[in-house]
């Protein structure tokens, strides 16, 4: 499919169709932040909000040094007189319908998610189309609500008229930060073009920054002016909706996926809400991640028919690599976590891992003669097995995690220069010394 995409090598040009392109990106930019707006770069970079919400790492790549090869590097028209940077990853398992287009979350870069996205597109058997924010990795410019808006806006243009693909392929994910563009996007389309997406899945999302500035921030956060209100834009549009959301977040509570949910079922919206385990940044890639939006999508494209279990992953799974201070965070929520053997904190322990694990086994009780799983299994990892063509057995369950320091990983949305890595099932932490 990439291959038939328009791709700018590099930036600059202007045609009637760029022209046409600027108009299209423009309407679905009027229809998320309102029309007639001037946008002012230099006002927004002196803004203290704007520099304490987007928080942009040192970049993992340039234009010149990255990780994936020159054809899955995109420059897209932005509609503002300059092109941005996006990176395509086609799926090399079969030939893909759907693109999902991935909002990142905050203090990160197309460069850090590059490898996870890749197994994503494999696993989903997806297209995925990476945006790149302002001031982000090789992006020039300033983050602001309006500038991000802009960015996914161009790159739903770009899938559309330049690879031409059909919205009900296109899939809109947003994790964290990324959720608020999402909505307002998905709402636009309709809007705009009076259509319906494939589906939307938002992972972490808040109600809006700043009632997500309040859970962190305390009273303070009453004096920020609001950004992205997923509120107000989650129940403008029909698309079905996947929210993904960790009970114990400690950077956006649950609750406000619960509010999200409960507001598109008021409305009569179609919403799946999944639970998961772990924190903000702390998940299990597979069962927490891979897999629930493998389910939705596969229900979204097969109605009735249910959908199919993720096959094992591509060799090699390299091991994470924890710091000291991650591995006794983790070991100390363990402890805390582990239910006591009596009854009553067992079923509080069934009810806060679910009654089954991630491949459906049902957990044993306080009176089960089966053995007890470690911990850290329960934690991260599954001890379950497929088995394969040639008879041989590996663990399908890999654990996620982001290597930094303990301090950047408690923090919010946190990449550090490593990427995202996961490791077998039950595997033991190594330290880094």
């Amino acid at each position: 499919m990439f291959a038939s995409c328009t791709s700018r090598n590099a930036p600059g040009g202007t045609s009637k169709r760029d022209v046409e392109i600027d108009r299209r990106i423009d309407g679905l930019l009027s229809a998320m932040d309102g029309a007639g707006k001037v946008e002012f770069a230099s006002l927004e970079a002196l803004s203290l909000i704007n520099r304490a919400i987007f928080q942009a790492p040192r970049p993992s790549y340039t234009s010149r040094a990255h990780p994936w090869s020159p054809a899955q590097f995109a420059y897209v028209r932005s509609g503002a007189g300059y092109d941005f940077p996006c990176v395509w990853i086609a799926s090399k398992r079969a030939r893909a319908q759907k693109v999902v287009i991935h909002m990142h979350a905050n203090a990160c870069d197309v460069g850090h998610i590059y490898e996870l996205c890749a197994r994503d597109a494999e696993c989903w058997r997806a297209n995925v189309l990476l945006v790149e924010y302002p001031g982000y990795g090789a992006s020039s410019g300033v983050a602001y609500e309006r500038s991000v808006d802009r960015h996914v806006a161009a790159a739903y243009v770009y899938v559309t008229e330049e690879c031409g693909v059909d919205p009900k392929d296109i899939v809109l994910l947003g994790r964290s930060l990324g959720t608020g563009p999402a909505t307002k996007l998905a709402s636009a389309i309709e809007t705009v073009d009076g259509k319906t997406l494939s589906a939307v899945v938002l992972h972490s999302p808040f109600t809006s920054v700043r009632e997500a500035g309040l859970a962190l921030l305390g009273d303070i956060a009453h004096v920020m002016s609001d950004r992205w209100d997923n509120r107000a834009h989650v129940v403008k549009y029909k698309t079905r909706t996947l929210i993904v959301h960790a009970l114990e977040d400690e950077v956006v509570p649950f609750e406000h996926a619960t509010i999200l949910h409960e507001m598109r079922q008021t409305a009569k919206l179609p919403s799946v809400l999944h639970s998961t385990h772990g924190t903000h940044n702390y998940f299990s890639y597979y069962r927490d991640y891979l897999q629930p939006i493998n389910s939705f999508l596969d229900a979204s494209a097969k109605v009735g028919i249910a959908p199919r279990m993720l096959p094992p992953l591509p060799d090699p799974i390299p091991r994470t690599r924890f710091s000291s201070a991650q591995v006794k965070s983790i070991m100390s929520m363990i402890a805390e976590q582990t239910p006591a053997p009596d009854a009553q904190e067992q079923s509080l322990g069934m009810r806060f891992y679910g009654m089954v694990d991630a491949m459906g086994e049902t957990l044993p009780s306080a009176d089960s003669t089966s053995p007890k799983k470690s911990g850290f299994t329960r934690f991260g990892g599954v001890s379950e097995f497929e088995q394969r063509d040639n008879d041989d057995k590996r663990s399908i369950s890999p654990t996620s995690t982001i290597e930094g320091d303990n301090e950047s990983s408690a923090s919010g949305d946190s990449c550090d220069d490593e990427i995202m890595i996961h490791t077998p099932g039950g595997a033991k932490p190594r330290l880094i010394s």
